[in-house]
């Protein structure tokens, strides 16, 4: 699989709640594609194939994890909030501070030697931690105001295999299968409508998700089910049974909030056509976007795929494309036949 419009992805930041840029990528790559994207404001972006009275959501989140300026001292360090992120993967790593101008900084710490010595196998705790831009506090200051968003700046790389590592893979990996099946799907004949979502901040408020679940009810559509993509836990070392092996097909969620039906359906076109899949026992909320959208309006319907990822929340996540190929498959037989919508 080319991995270019992968790379492409992955080397635009887009901190939660700060996803202009790459809304702005998707807005020129849809309108080479002949697709006109409709901004939805700080919601993010959505679009549509096909035609006819049934409609179906496809919702995949822009946003990644980030750090968050806390404060400035008087020496012109940063300290900064952390959501999301381990602190103790974070020392002596690289950031891109996107202030008043792009800053690039370090995350420092204090050496060994002035430590106590109870502390020196301990972890850093986040309080300690602070980045140093190598500016003068006044200009510090002045150029990074409380609340400006720092991402890591690593490139994207491939590693053996079919595996790709970099930042912002969970959701990078979705939105990417997302654009793969609007390119597979744009010239076919759909048994409805499907309104693409390009969502923000899940990895905060789930503000997209929410916008989504109401723009159904204020236009009086009625939305037959939503595919909700995503990333979940793949198996690594030392890691427990509620993980997934990568290259072995994606999971899809059984779970109180997700649709029964819907599920089986998924299930029955994987076993006639040989698709590879597990199943992820989410005993109450999933922790994506199906836990808003479930719940919109009367209840949208929840299907949720998830493509198994190494070292969540890290600047080494970690996916195989052979996930991506056989999920690209598997969705494309399953919205292009009249099982799913009947469902």
């Amino acid at each position: 699989m080319n991995s270019d419009l992968l790379f492409k992805l992955l080397e635009i930041p887009s901190p939660s709640g700060h996803e202009e840029r790459m809304k702005e990528f998707l807005t020129a790559h849809l309108d080479a594609m002949g697709i006109q994207a409709r901004d939805l404001g700080p919601a993010g972006l959505c679009w549509e194939l096909g035609e006819g009275e049934k409609l179906a959501f496809v919702s995949t989140h822009i946003d990644q994890v980030s750090f968050i300026v806390e404060r400035v001292d008087d020496e012109g360090y940063i300290y900064l909030r952390m959501p999301g992120i381990d602190p103790r993967i974070v020392v002596s790593q690289e950031l891109s501070i996107w202030g008043k101008r792009a800053l690039r900084g370090v995350i420092g710490m204090l050496p060994p030697h002035f430590m106590p010595k109870g502390e020196q196998k301990a972890p850093i705790p986040r309080e300690k931690l602070f980045a140093d831009v190598g500016l003068p506090p006044e200009e510090v200051r002045d150029l990074v105001p409380i609340g400006t968003v720092c991402t890591w700046p690593h490139k994207p790389c491939r590693l053996l295999g079919s595996r790709v590592t970099g930042v912002g893979l969970d959701n990078r990996v979705s939105l990417f299968l997302s654009l793969l099946l609007t390119e597979q799907l744009v010239c076919s004949k759909l048994p409805g409508r499907m309104r693409f979502f390009a969502s923000t901040q899940e990895e905060g408020t789930m503000f997209g998700a929410g916008y989504e679940g109401r723009s159904a009810g204020k236009s009086g559509d009625s939305v037959s089910f939503a595919v909700v993509m995503d990333a979940t836990f793949g198996t690594s070392p030392c890691s427990n049974d509620s993980t997934f092996p990568l290259g072995k097909g994606p999971a899809l969620g059984v779970g109180p909030v997700l649709s029964k039906p819907h599920l089986a359906a998924m299930r029955r076109i994987a076993s006639g056509n040989s698709f590879a899949y597990a199943l992820e026992p989410l005993t109450r909320s999933t922790g994506t976007e199906a836990d808003v959208l479930s719940l919109s309006g009367k209840g949208v319907p929840c299907i949720l795929l998830s493509i198994p990822l190494r070292y969540m929340h890290s600047p080494v996540e970690t996916v195989d494309l052979a996930d991506v190929e056989s999920s690209l498959k598997f969705l494309s037989t399953a919205l292009l036949g009249e099982d799913l919508w009947n469902a």
